[in-house]
């Protein structure tokens, strides 16, 4: 019964305010009162902050994604620019041996976002299957263009081990917060 009092009640304060925001309740709990109405717990109870997108500045927005090259992609696009500079097969074989066996996760970014002349840095961490194989701070100063328009590699990193059909996993994270991806 007091939930379902506490939820009217919390759901009549976000309707009487135009944006999100953050109340704690009576058992101590914080939650996000949404301007539709909706609410929800906040997870972080030990540290509330303003969490809306348009609590963050535009100029430090960042949409990261996540690209994934496979072994045999790299094998196929590696074969075919040798084969156009007319390399031997020996040539081409100890080439493709070089390659990456897992292939190559890259964080990509678009360019309008890089911030060039006041880099920031992120931890970037990825998993194949539970065994954590990359962790690293690196500044966007190091980001390269790639061979798509307007999309930046902050990072590439090759997974030289054999994924025997292993779940591979990313996360970048800076300061404020971190975001999860499932690569493959």
């Amino acid at each position: 019964m007091i939930g379902r009092i506490l939820g009217l009640s919390l759901a009549v304060c976000a309707l009487a305010w135009a944006s999100d925001m953050t109340a704690t309740t009576s058992n101590g709990s914080v939650v996000i009162l949404h301007d539709n109405g909706r609410w929800e717990y906040y997870n972080n109870n030990s540290r509330v902050r303003d969490i809306r997108e348009s609590a963050i500045p535009k100029d430090m927005q960042t949409t990261v994604s996540i690209e994934y090259e496979s072994a045999d992609k790299l094998r196929k696009d590696m074969r075919m620019r040798m084969e156009a500079d007319f390399a031997t097969e020996e040539k081409i074989k100890d080439s493709l041996r070089t390659l990456p066996a897992g292939g190559i996760v890259h964080f990509c970014v678009p360019e309008a976002q890089v911030h060039y002349g006041n880099p920031r840095t992120f931890t970037y961490t990825v998993w194949v299957g539970k065994k954590q194989v990359y962790k690293a701070p690196v500044s966007e100063a190091k980001a390269v263009p790639s061979e798509t328009a307007g999309v930046t590699y902050l990072l590439s990193v090759p997974l030289y081990m054999k994924l025997n059909g292993k779940p591979i996993k990313a996360r970048v994270e800076d300061s404020h917060s971190s975001i999860d991806f499932d690569v493959r």
